[in-house]
């Protein structure tokens, strides 16, 4: 059995279990999962996976089809009848036959193997949104949270304006990065030159940050561009 993520708050975070029996696998999924801030708990085989589903119904569910134990079928199949939270499978098969018949079970998607771990975890926050369920995406010392429209910096909620909030999104999307002002421009504002708009709200932005302590994350170059670095360390 493995589990990350042991915080005292794991009970506002979605809470994920996988079910993997490669050891090497769970270890790197449960760290990538704890980085995008879910609480994550790993089980190696299908009876346990079943067993923890149980006693701690999970908001979603990662299962490697291939365990020691069970086969993927029986797991799918029970793992549906003790909850309704989406079950993500892990397959090396694209046989339509075989997910025609894991749906038929209860799944609710799949990510063939091997697979790049963008791409499940682009998946995982689609079916929790979809499910209501959504983690704040952790950027060194910010936290996004884009279902409560809400940037924290060390915990603390910064009270962005959605303009200011939207810029600041897209500097973290790429931290450290010099993001001219015109290419900010186009993302925000698509066919409207609203150069002084875009001024007003860096102002502004940079006067949260610098109340909360943090106002030199925010980079100025001169013809260069604007940068939002995600820790002090960056620069």
């Amino acid at each position: 059995m493995t589990q990350t993520s042991t915080s005292t708050d794991h009970l506002q975070r979605p809470h994920l279990l996988l079910i993997e029996d490669d050891r090497d696998v769970r270890r790197v999924l449960c760290d990538e999962l704890s980085l995008e801030g879910f609480h994550i708990h790993a089980e190696a085989s299908g009876q346990q996976g079943l067993t923890y589903t149980a006693q701690h119904p999970p908001d979603l569910i990662i299962l490697d089809l291939g365990l020691p134990d069970l086969p993927g079928a029986e797991v799918t199949r029970r793992l549906r009848e003790l909850t309704d939270a989406p079950i993500v499978v892990l397959t090396a098969t694209d046989a339509l036959q075989e997910r025609v018949y894991q749906l038929s079970l209860g799944a609710t998607d799949f990510v063939m193997k091997p697979y790049d771990p963008r791409e499940l975890l682009a998946r995982v926050h689609a079916h929790l949104r979809r499910h209501g369920r959504s983690a704040p995406l952790r950027i060194g010392r910010f936290s996004l949270d884009r279902q409560q429209h809400r940037l924290s910096l060390d915990g603390r909620d910064l009270n962005l304006s959605p303009t200011e909030l939207q810029i600041a999104a897209i500097l973290l999307s790429e931290p450290g990065q010099l993001f001219s002002r015109a290419s900010l421009e186009r993302q925000l504002w698509p066919g409207t030159p609203y150069r002084n708009a875009l001024n007003v709200h860096v102002c502004h932005l940079r006067a949260k940050l610098t109340a909360a302590g943090a106002g030199d994350l925010l980079v100025s170059v001169r013809r260069g561009g604007l940068a939002l670095l995600s820790d002090s360390r960056d620069a």
